[in-house]
C-alpha cells in the first residue's frame, strides 16, 4: 500500500455544543466528522444553532474534510404513505438547509422501505422525493447559498428495505444523479463476505465496478451479526464479525474515499485508539496525496 490517502473520522455527539464536537474531534484525530443536526428520532425541523459559527470555524481551523450529516431515521422517501413521504420529503428539506449553515458537505439518507408493492416502484419514490427535497431545500426561507448534498446508504436487507445491493445504490445514483454512502457492516450482513480471504479487496473491487465514481463515503463499522444475516448491528473495528485483515485491501481499492465510523462509544481514549487502527490499517498515521 503506497501511503494512506482515506481521510478518518467518526460520528460525534453533539449535546454537549458544537464547541464541545470540534474539541472532541481534535483529540480524537479526526479528519472527518459525522453529527445529526437534530433529533433523528422525531419529526420537528432542525433549530438554528447560536454555536454554528464556531463550529463552522473549528471545522476549516482542524482541516475536516468533508463534514458529514446523517438524516432523520424516519425518513422514507420510498413509502407507500403519501402523507409519509410528504413528511420524508419536507424534514430532509430542512435537514439539507440547516447541514448547509453549518458548513456540512455530506447528508447521508437511508433509502427507506417499499413497503410490499415492489423495489421498482419504492425506487422510483426514492428518485422523486430526493429531487422534491433538494429543490425544496434550495427555495427555503433562510437557506444558506449552498445547501449540503444527500447521500443514499445501502441497508441490510431486511423486510422490504431498498438498496442492499451494489447494483441497487448504483441504479439510484444513476437515476436520482446522487452519490452514495457504503456502511461496510450492512454490506457484510447483507452478504457481501469481506472476511473471506482477500475478500475486503474483492469488495471494494465490486463496488467500484458497480457504482463508480458515485462513492461518496464510508461507513466502517465492524457487524454484530453473522453474514448474511440481514440484522443490523455494530460493533467496534475488530470487535465484531468482520475480520480485521479485510480492510487493508479494502482500503487500498477505495483510494481517496473518507472514512467514518459509527461504532458504539467508549472512553476517550479507547475511541482515540479505534481512530488511530483505522489509520494505520489504511495506511498510515499520515495522510498521503492520492497517487503519491
Amino acid at each position: 500500500m503506497p501511503g494512506r490517502t482515506n481521510s478518518i473520522g467518526r460520528h460525534l455527539p453533539t449535546s454537549g455544543g458544537l464547541a464541545g464536537t470540534v474539541e472532541a474531534a481534535r483529540e480524537l484525530g479526526c479528519e472527518t466528522v459525522q453529527i445529526f443536526v437534530s433529533n433523528p428520532q422525531a419529526w420537528a425541523d432542525p433549530r438554528g444553532r447560536q454555536d454554528a459559527d464556531t463550529f463552522v470555524a473549528g471545522s476549516r481551523e482542524l482541516g475536516i474534510s468533508p463534514v458529514v450529516a446523517h438524516a432523520k431515521y424516519l425518513i422514507n422517501l420510498a413509502s407507500t404513505s403519501e402523507e409519509q413521504r410528504d413528511l420524508s420529503v419536507l424534514a430532509l428539506a430542512h435537514e439539507l438547509a440547516a447541514a448547509g449553515a453549518l458548513g456540512v458537505d455530506l447528508v447521508v439518507v437511508h433509502a427507506g422501505s417499499h413497503g410490499g408493492d415492489g423495489e421498482e416502484k419504492g425506487m422510483e419514490r426514492l428518485v422523486e422525493g430526493l429531487g422534491r427535497a433538494r429543490e425544496r431545500a434550495a427555495g427555503l426561507d433562510g437557506a444558506p447559498g449552498a445547501v449540503a448534498e444527500p447521500v443514499i446508504e445501502n441497508s441490510v436487507g431486511a423486510g422490504t428495505q431498498l438498496c442492499s445491493t451494489f447494483e441497487d445504490l448504483g441504479e439510484v445514483a444513476r437515476r436520482g444523479g446522487v452519490r452514495v454512502c457504503v456502511d461496510t457492516a450492512h454490506a457484510f450482513v447483507a452478504g457481501y463476505d469481506l472476511s473471506a480471504e482477500g475478500g475486503g479487496r474483492r469488495v471494494a473491487a465490486e463496488l467500484v465496478d458497480v457504482v463508480g465514481d458515485a462513492v461518496a463515503l464510508v461507513h466502517l463499522n465492524d457487524a454484530k451479526n453473522e453474514l448474511g444475516s440481514n440484522r443490523d448491528g455494530h460493533r467496534k473495528v475488530g470487535e465484531g464479525r468482520i475480520a480485521i485483515d479485510a480492510w487493508p485491501g479494502f482500503f487500498d481499492g477505495l483510494p481517496g474515499i473518507p472514512v467514518v465510523m459509527e461504532t458504539p462509544y467508549g472512553t476517550p481514549e479507547a475511541d482515540s485508539e479505534e481512530v488511530l487502527l483505522v489509520k494505520k490499517l489504511a495506511g498510515g498515521l499520515r495522510k498521503a496525496p492520492i497517487g503519491r
